[in-house]
């Protein structure tokens, strides 16, 4: 198992200290999945989750028990969490596709365009708090190149410091424009997770309406719009119908 990373965490406080440190419930947690005391460990990691903290390592080892636990559904469902944070991670990747190839639904994805998948590997080389702190360096450096424009006292100094100056704006602004889309990708709420055995996806949001197709435990969905209790979904092929909102977790 892996050591718990707290370079990205959100910190919840109510006003009292914490039981434990979550290093120690995280530790306690990883020698109870090696005991093969899976719902005590799951229970530990969600505790730790329930006080406020996470990251890429909670996740893996969380969808971990629960593979254990034979529930593909909350597997996938954290592997895709933690993702969000380290969307490279080598081991939360290779643990979601081998979970999702123990699903009932194989569906094929519609084509991009090759620059959004680019794009994608892109973003996917910073963290939330590393794209933060190369966008201020970069900012900083900015900052300097254009004061020595002004402060320079040869005309060869000033033209390289402007150069640079321009070079690291149009850095800063494509860093910015990562910093901003990675944010999003933290904060969207339209994927989800199908999390009973099978759900009917209805024509309408209307449970008396004819099935536009079924759909099983695990496989992922993109939010669309909603209507009462009802949410519409949209897979990956292009296919779109209704699902009751309680058969979702959202990632």
């Amino acid at each position: 198992m892996r050591t718990l990373k707290l370079a990205l965490l959100l910190l919840w406080f109510s006003g009292t200290a914490l039981a434990q440190d979550p290093e120690q419930v995280f530790g306690t947690a990883n020698a109870l999945y090696q005991e093969a005391r899976y719902e005590e460990a799951r229970d530990q990691y969600e505790s730790i989750l329930a006080n406020g903290f996470e990251s890429a390592a909670l996740y893996l080892n969380l969808g971990n028990t629960y593979v254990r636990l034979g529930h593909m559904g909350k597997a996938i469902l954290y592997y895709e969490r933690g993702l969000r944070l380290e969307p490279d991670d080598e081991d939360l990747l290779y643990n979601r596709n081998i979970a999702g190839m123990m699903t009932v639904d194989k569906i094929e994805a519609v084509p991009r365009l090759f620059l959004w998948d680019n794009w994608d590997a892109l973003k996917g080389w910073f963290s939330p708090e590393g794209i933060f702190w190369t966008t201020w360096v970069v900012y900083c450096f900015v900052f300097i190149a254009l004061s020595a424009v002004v402060l320079a006292g040869t005309f060869g100094l000033r033209r390289a410091a402007f150069l640079t100056a321009v070079g690291g704006t149009v850095l800063f602004v494509i860093l910015l424009l990562i910093g901003i889309d990675r944010y999003s990708d933290l904060t969207r709420t339209d994927s989800a997770i199908i999390m009973p055995e099978i759900v009917a996806v209805k024509n309408s949001p209307d449970s008396r309406d004819t099935d536009a197709f079924i759909l099983h435990r695990g496989t992922k969905v993109t939010i669309t719009d909603s209507i009462a209790e009802w949410l519409k979904v949209r897979l990956a092929d292009g296919k779109v119908g209704w699902v009751p909102a309680e058969t979702l977790e959202t990632i």
